[in-house]
């Protein structure tokens, strides 16, 4: 079985979170919908696995994935496998819906077998813990055995876990979605803090780079932070200001959540950064339903840590976009040497640069600056994201 499905046109759609439009999601190739007869398609090497129909991302059924009861710490993993013929990633990535029914932080991994363990490609993404809704994202790559041959895929593996508690996880709508011809990296810095003109920003420009600050409207030119004056210049360079907040959103109701979002899409619109308006970077990286839906509503994009690059053409849940931490410079570097060779996205974020207590040392940001100089990757702002012709 070659998991081949049907093939839809290549849209630009937002409906990477449930009922986020009125149309079922469509873009790219469906690798399995988890209809009909499951156990004829995928297998389980622990935990255990039964279908639901009262509880969908898309169509009439979904896989509902816990752990054993037995086990000494919380796991599951299944897989599919594709035989005689392979699944041909080669020009595609892959992108999955899921539902975390009992709410913990959690990661969920991927194995892409190509064609054997010894050639393979491994991806996790982090699930915040608020999140208690279905959500599509990518399954961007963070770890490389071997030379895959991803025209010849043979199995996937999904694990989720292993974490403190028991879970229960849903899964719906593999897919695999149209690649970019080159990588692509961004890089974001929070809290419109002050280091970012200061320390960043001449680093990048010296390159020629474009950046984006997220920025808390009530925090512009107060102590430690940028002011008017130095947004418009960053802003005249090619840099995004995009939108931000200091609260924890998840803890507040559905009209203070939309108000805190209005806020800072309005404030940026009010201060001519339309285009870093239509971007919002969550705080803390967290968020609920709620919160994905009204980014999904006042935004283009939203950002937040999720371990792992992102298809770099169309990211499959734009409200949803993967971050990684740029203090983990190691971790960021083997990050951006998968994406750079299979054609990912990787967004960098950083908070305070320097020599303070809770700082990143700048040299950890010139260090990932000098790699990328080394790579053919492009480096983009979140506008130039949505905005390119790819």
């Amino acid at each position: 079985m070659n998991g081949s499905g049907t093939t839809s046109p290549d849209i630009d759609g937002k409906n990477g979170t449930k009922n986020a439009t009125n149309e079922p999601y469509s873009r790219g190739t469906v690798v399995d919908d988890f209809e009909g007869d499951v156990d004829s398609r995928w297998g389980i090497n622990d935990g255990k696995y039964k279908t639901t129909t009262h509880d969908v991302f898309q169509g009439t059924q979904s896989l509902v994935v816990e752990p054993g009861t037995s086990a000494k710490q919380p796991v599951a993993k299944i897989f599919k496998s594709f035989y005689p013929d392979t699944l041909d990633l080669s020009k595609h990535d892959l992108s999955l819906a899921v539902k975390v029914n009992k709410p913990e932080d959690i990661k969920i991994s991927a194995e892409i077998i190509a064609p054997a363990k010894s050639s393979m490609l491994t991806s996790t993404r982090y699930i915040p813990l608020e999140l208690d809704g279905w959500v599509r994202f990518d399954l961007g790559y963070t770890g490389k055995t071997g030379e895959p041959t991803m025209d010849s895929v043979s199995e996937i593996r999904l694990q989720i876990g292993p974490i403190d508690n028991q879970f229960q996880v849903l899964i719906d709508d593999l897919r695999k979605i149209p690649k970019a011809t080159k990588g692509k990296v961004m890089f974001q810095f929070d809290d419109g803090h002050i280091t970012a003109y200061e320390e960043a920003y001449p680093i990048l420009d010296e390159k020629g780079w474009p950046g984006s600050i997220a920025v808390v409207p009530d925090a512009v030119n107060g102590n430690d932070r940028v002011t008017d004056q130095m947004m418009q210049e960053m802003g005249n360079e090619g840099w995004d200001m995009i939108g931000h907040a200091s609260e924890l959103l998840p803890k507040r109701s559905e009209p203070k959540q939309r108000r805190i979002l209005q806020q800072a899409q309005q404030y940026l619109s009010v201060k001519g950064f339309k285009n870093g308006a239509r971007h919002f970077v969550a705080p803390y990286s967290r968020v609920n339903q709620t919160t994905l839906n009204l980014i999904d509503e006042i935004f283009e994009t939203g950002y937040l840590f999720g371990g792992c690059p992102n298809n770099a053409q169309h990211p499959s849940n734009p409200s949803f976009i993967s971050r990684v931490q740029g203090s983990d410079v190691q971790g960021a570097q083997h990050v951006l040497d998968v994406a750079d060779e299979l054609n990912q996205l990787v967004v960098i974020s950083y908070h305070v640069l320097g020599s303070g207590d809770d700082a990143i040392p700048t040299s950890a940001l010139e260090q990932i600056v000098d790699h990328v100089e080394k790579k053919d990757m492009d480096i983009i702002t979140p506008s130039q994201l949505i905005d390119g012709s790819e």
